[in-house]
């Protein structure tokens, strides 16, 4: 093989391989990841309360969410009552709790959030209620920015989340 060959060869394995290489940098990003956060279940009296929050929301923020009803499941053994407060702006926009299913969908008029609290679920209790005692099906949650475009993002619970 004549010299000026093998150093086309060689360049263009190498360039293959700068490429390949470069293509797999995202995997050892530390770019954030967009999460949404099952809080701890607080209990006071015979109420309860759950949080959902969000962590690292692109373009603008969190805008709005929504859970198709059966998107949230729960122990009606334990837990009855189950109504959706809306935080720092966010807006209820619909709602239903029943039969140990339920959904809601709220959004934002104004602006995105990108990390806190959107979301308080209250709720009657009986007996010692846990985040186990409800079911979330990520496939079941839509959240979206401030630009309207789905967020895909990961679940999880206030735990694991910050013990990272």
């Amino acid at each position: 093989m004549s010299r000026r060959r093998r150093w086309a060869v060689l360049c263009v394995v190498g360039l293959a391989v700068a490429v390949g290489l470069s293509a797999c940098t995202y995997l050892f990003s530390d770019a954030p990841v967009p999460t949404l956060i099952l809080g701890e279940v607080m209990i006071l009296g015979g109420r309860g309360e759950l949080m959902l929050s969000v962590n690292d929301m692109p373009d603008g923020g969190l805008a709005s969410a929504a859970v198709v009803l059966g998107g949230i499941t729960y122990d009606v053994g334990k837990i009855s009552n189950v109504t959706v407060e809306a935080l720092y702006g966010f807006e209820v926009l619909a709602e239903q709790f029943a039969g140990g299913l339920g959904g809601f969908v709220v959004a934002h008029a104004c602006a995105g959030l990108p990390s806190g609290g959107f979301v308080k679920l209250h709720f009657d209790v009986t007996g010692n209620v846990t985040l186990n005692d409800f079911g979330f099906t990520k496939g079941d949650i839509s959240l979206g920015d401030d630009n309207n475009d789905l967020i895909v993002f990961e679940m999880t619970d206030a735990y694991k989340h910050y013990a990272k």
